[in-house]
């Protein structure tokens, strides 16, 4: 595992759902030592979909207490050509997918997600994925 971890939107709803034993172990784990990170894309995602209040402040707290990483210049020009490359090898994946696998990139991060869209990813760029 690298050393930072970009959470994806999919593992931070099963955390605070506490699907998995383990895997919210793992987020915990990942919280504890600042090992977790957020980006805006993540973050929008996560605040669009709060059902309550409580959970909007619960976000609020969690991104204002992570590590977070963000584009750069680059960062959507170099996210359509991966979308390009992999549209031409048959995939048509989310746009959100595809930023977040190369913010990810960039950044030198590993990704802990339950979408398998980002494994579709990894077999053609050097995303790192914890599944």
């Amino acid at each position: 595992m690298a050393d930072k971890v970009l959470v994806d939107t999919s593992a931070w709803i099963d955390f605070f759902r506490k699907v998995d034993p383990g895997r919210h172990e793992l987020v915990t784990i990942l919280l504890r030592e600042g090992h977790a990170t957020g980006t805006g894309i993540v973050a929008l995602e996560l605040f669009r979909g709060a059902k309550t209040t409580k959970e909007l402040k619960l976000v609020s707290e969690l991104f204002e207490n992570i590590e977070m990483v963000y584009q750069t210049p680059t960062t959507y020009s170099a996210a359509g050509r991966m979308g390009y490359e992999l549209a031409r090898k048959g995939y048509t994946l989310s746009t959100v997918d595809i930023l977040i696998a190369q913010i990810v990139i960039e950044n030198d991060l590993s990704l802990l997600t339950l979408d398998q869209h980002f494994a579709i990813i990894a077999e053609h760029f050097p995303l790192k994925l914890i599944t």
